[in-house]
C-alpha cells in the first residue's frame, strides 16, 4: 500500500509500460484451429498461472448464494403468478362453454359467466400483488449480486503482481468490471427467475394441454426434440462468439481510455482521427463500404463483426424456433378442428388447448431469448472467473509481520529480468550494502537498472537469483504490505488522485491505518498534515488557493504544476514516517527554480532515514554518503563524490557532462 500512498504505483499508471497489441492469433476451442485475428485476441496475457476456467451453470449461481434465502421466498411468489396466469385459458374455454351452451336458459348461462369473470378478476389482481414482490426480489437480488461480484474481482485485479499489469492493459480490466460483470448479474438472478417461470409454464401447460386433449398434445410433442437438438447447437455457437466479442471491446475499451486520459498529448499532435480510427478498426465502422462485403459483414474481425455474426446465428435460431412453432399451431388448429366436428371435444375446449399452446409457444420463445443471453454470459464469466481465479506470483500479503524496520538493506549478487522480457537481463550480479540512516545514489546511463533498484526494494518483482535483505531478513520472508509501509517512493512523475490536496496527503494514513479497526475511520490531525507539507515546502503554495488544502486537484493532478505535485507526494510520504526513503528521479523533470524548491524539501527529509536515490543531477547526488557508478546492468564503481571523482572514468565523463550543461544554461 505504501507504494499507493507516494505516488509512484497507482493502477492508472501502469499502463504507461503497456505496449499495443497487433495482430493476436485465438484457438478455435470447437475446431482446435489456429485463427488469425487483426487486433481481436485474447486481451488477457496468458502464462502458467493463467488459464480460461470451464464455467459451469452451479458456479453462476453460486455468486448468488448470499441471496438464496430471499430469491426462494421470490420462487414462491413466482409459482403463485405462473400457476394465476395458467388458469386464464381454463376459464376462457369455461367462458365459451358457457356462452354457447344451448340447454341452460340465458340467465342461467349470465349467473354462470358472472361468476367465472369475478373469479378471474380476483386471480388477477392477487397475481399483480405477487407480481410485483417477484419482481422486486429478483432484481434487487440482481444488483446485490453484481456489486458483490464487482468488489471480487476489482479485489482480485489490485492483488495481481506488477508483471500482471505489465501485460494486461487497463481498458481490458475495466471492461471486465464494467460490461462482463453486467452480464453475470441477470444470468445469476432474473434470468433464473425467468428459466423457471418458462420451465413451470411449460411443465403446467402440456400437463393441462394432456388433461384437455391427449391426442393434440402427442402431435404437438413432435416438435420438442427438434427444437432440443438445435438450441444445444446454437448455444454452443453463441458461448464460443460472445467470449471473442467481448475480448474485442475489452481492447476498444482500452483505446478509449488511453485516448482520453491523454488528451492533451492527443491534441498537441492533432491525432484525434489517428485515435478515432484506431478505435474504429477495433469496434468495426458499419459506414465503411470498403469493408463490408456480404449482409453487413465485414472482411475484418471486429466487435461489429462479431456482433453481426450473433445477430445472424439469433435470426436463425429465432426463425427456426418461431417458424416450427407456427407449423406446429396449424397443424394442431387443423387436427383439432377436426376432433370438434367428430365431436370429440367442444369448441371451448379447443380454445382452452390453443391458448395453452399458444401460451408454451410464448414461454418456449423467451427460453430461447434466455438460452441465448445466458450462453453470452457463459462467455463473458469465463473472462472474469479467470482473474478471480488467478493466484498473483507476489502475494500481498503472509510471511514474517514487521513493524518498524531499521533499514539496513544489503544486495547479495543480485540479478533480474522482467517476466514480460525474460530474455533481457536487467541487473547482473549486482552487490550493495546500505547502513541505516545513510544515503545512496545511483548513477549511470538510462537502462541501466537503477529504477529497477528501487522496484526490487519495494518488491514490486522478485529477484531472478541473488537476495535482497533488510535488518538481515529476506525479503521475501517478510509480509510485503507490512514491509512497504516502512517505505515512501518519490517517483519522476507522482501521481495524484483526482480529490483534494488534503485527501491526497492523507491518502497514506487511510493505507496505514485501513486494518486497524480504531484508527482506520479516523483522518489524521490537520495539524500534522500541515507540518509535513511545510516540511515538503508544500503549504506555502497551498495556502495561496482560494480552498487551501480542500482544493481538488483535477484528475492525475493536472491541476497542479510538476513542482508542486512533488511536493504533495513528498507530504504524502512523509505522514507515514518511512525509515527508507525511495528517490526516483524526484527532480529530473523539473525546471532550476522548482528544482532547488523540491531538492531542499528533499534534504530536509531525508535526516535520520535511509535514503536510496536514482539520479542524473550533480546537485542531487554529489552529497550522497556513497555513490554507485552502474553500466550495463553492473556496478562499475562505488563510493564517495571525491573518490569517484579520482579514479572512476565513468563517473568523471557523467559529471563533466553535467558541468558542461549548466555552463550552457548559465550563459545563455
Amino acid at each position: 500500500m505504501a507504494s499507493l500512498t507516494t505516488g509512484g504505483a497507482t493502477p492508472v499508471s501502469y499502463s504507461k509500460v503497456h505496449t499495443a497489441t497487433q495482430d493476436h492469433k485465438e484457438v478455435d476451442v470447437e475446431s482446435g484451429l489456429e485463427q488469425e485475428q487483426d487486433g481481436v485476441g485474447p486481451p488477457l496475457v496468458y502464462d502458467e498461472k493463467t488459464q480460461t476456467p470451464d464455467v459451469s451453470t452451479s458456479r453462476l449461481l453460486a455468486i448468488a448464494k448470499p441471496e438464496w434465502g430471499i430469491m426462494s421466498i421470490g420462487f414462491f411468489f413466482l409459482i403463485i403468478t405462473q400457476v394465476a396466469t395458467m388458469a386464464i385459458p381454463w376459464y376462457f374455454g369455461r367462458l365459451i362453454d358457457v356462452i354457447s351452451d344451448g340447454e341452460k336458459t340465458k340467465e342461467e348461462n349470465r349467473e354462470e359467466m358472472r361468476e367465472i369473470v369475478i373469479q378471474l378478476l380476483i386471480i388477477m389482481v392477487v397475481a399483480s400483488f405477487f407480481l410485483f414482490f417477484r419482481g422486486f426480489i429478483f432484481n434487487g437480488a440482481g444488483e446485490r449480486v453484481v456489486a458483490r461480484l464487482r468488489i471480487r474481482l476489482f479485489k482480485a485485479i489490485l492483488q495481481q503482481e506488477i508483471a500482471f499489469f505489465d501485460k494486461n492493459k487497463t481498458g481490458e480490466l475495466l471492461s471486465r468490471l464494467s460490461s462482463d460483470t453486467s452480464k453475470l448479474q441477470d444470468a445469476a438472478t432474473a434470468s433464473v427467475s425467468m428459466f423457471f417461470r418458462t420451465c413451470i409454464s411449460v411443465v403446467i401447460s402440456i400437463i393441462l394441454m394432456f388433461v384437455t386433449s391427449a391426442k393434440l398434445t402427442g402431435v404437438m410433442l413432435v416438435a420438442v426434440p427438434l427444437l432440443i437438438v438445435f438450441a444445444v447447437t446454437y448455444g454452443r455457437f453463441v458461448k464460443r462468439i460472445s467470449k471473442r466479442y467481448t475480448d474485442a471491446l475489452a481492447k476498444a475499451a482500452d483505446v478509449a481510455n488511453e485516448s482520453i486520459s491523454n488528451i492533451r498529448t492527443t491534441r498537441a499532435f492533432a491525432a484525434e482521427d489517428v485515435e478515432v480510427g484506431r478505435y474504429a478498426k477495433l469496434i468495426g465502422d458499419p459506414d465503411d463500404k470498403t469493408d463490408n462485403y456480404w449482409c453487413w459483414m465485414p472482411n475484418r474481425e471486429s466487435s461489429y463483426s462479431l456482433g453481426i455474426k450473433k445477430a445472424m446465428g439469433h435470426g436463425g435460431f429465432i426463425g427456426v424456433v418461431g417458424g416450427l412453432g407456427q407449423v406446429t399451431l396449424v397443424g394442431l388448429l387443423w387436427y383439432g378442428g377436426e376432433l370438434v366436428l367428430n365431436e370429440e371435444m367442444t369448441a371451448g375446449r379447443l380454445i382452452t388447448f390453443m391458448m395453452y399452446a399458444l401460451q408454451t409457444g410464448a414461454s418456449l420463445a423467451v427460453f430461447a431469448g434466455l438460452f441465448s443471453s445466458f450462453m453470452d454470459a457463459m462467455g463473458a464469466s469465463s473472462r472474469t472467473f479467470e482473474i478471480i481465479d488467478r493466484e498473483p506470483e507476489l502475494k500481498l500479503r503472509g510471511g514474517k509481520p514487521v513493524d518498524q524496520l531499521q533499514g539496513e538493506i544489503k544486495f547479495d549478487n543480485v540479478s533480474f529480468h522482467y517476466p514480460s522480457r525474460k530474455d533481457i537481463t536487467v541487473l547482473d550480479q549486482f552487490h550493495l550494502d546500505i547502513a541505516k540512516n545513510s544515503t545512496v545514489a545511483l548513477v549511470g546511463q538510462s537502462g541501466g537498472g537503477k529504477s529497477t533498484v528501487i522496484s526490487l526494494l519495494e518488491r514490486f518483482y522478485d529477484v531472478s537469483s541473488g537476495t535482497i535483505s533488510i535488518d538481515g531478513m529476506d525479503l521475501r520472508d517478510l509480509d510485503p504490505s507490512l514491509m512497504r509501509l516502512n517505505f515512501g517512493l518519490v517517483s519522476q512523475e507522482p501521481v495524484l488522485f483526482g480529490v483534494s490536496i488534503l485527501d491526497n496527503i492523507s491518502y497514506g494514513w487511510a493505507a496505514k491505518h485501513y486494518n486497524d479497526p480504531e484508527k482506520h475511520t479516523e483522518a489524521p490531525p490537520r495539524e500534522r498534515i500541515i507540518e509535513v507539507a511545510k516540511m515538503a515546502n508544500a503549504h506555502s503554495f497551498i495556502e495561496t488557493f482560494p480552498e487551501g488544502y480542500d482544493t481538488l486537484v483535477g484528475e492525475r493532478g493536472i491541476k497542479l504544476s510538476g513542482g508542486q505535485k512533488q511536493r504533495i507526494a513528498i507530504a504524502r510520504a512523509l505522514l507515514v514516517d518511512p525509515s527508507i526513503l525511495l528517490l526516483d528521479e524526484a527532480t529530473s523533470a523539473l525546471d532550476a527554480q522548482s528544482e532547488e524548491v523540491v531538492q531542499e524539501a528533499i534534504d530536509r527529509v531525508m535526516e535520520g532515514r535511509t535514503v536510496v536515490i536514482v539520479a542524473h543531477r550533480l546537485s542531487t547526488i554529489q552529497a550522497a554518503d556513497i555513490i554507485v557508478m552502474m553500466k550495463d546492468h553492473k556496478i562499475v564503481d562505488k563510493g564517495s563524490h571525491t573518490e569517484l571523482m579520482k579514479r572512476c572514468s565513468e563517473y568523471q565523463e557523467l559529471v563533466s557532462k553535467q558541468l558542461s550543461k549548466q555552463a550552457a544554461a548559465y550563459n545563455t
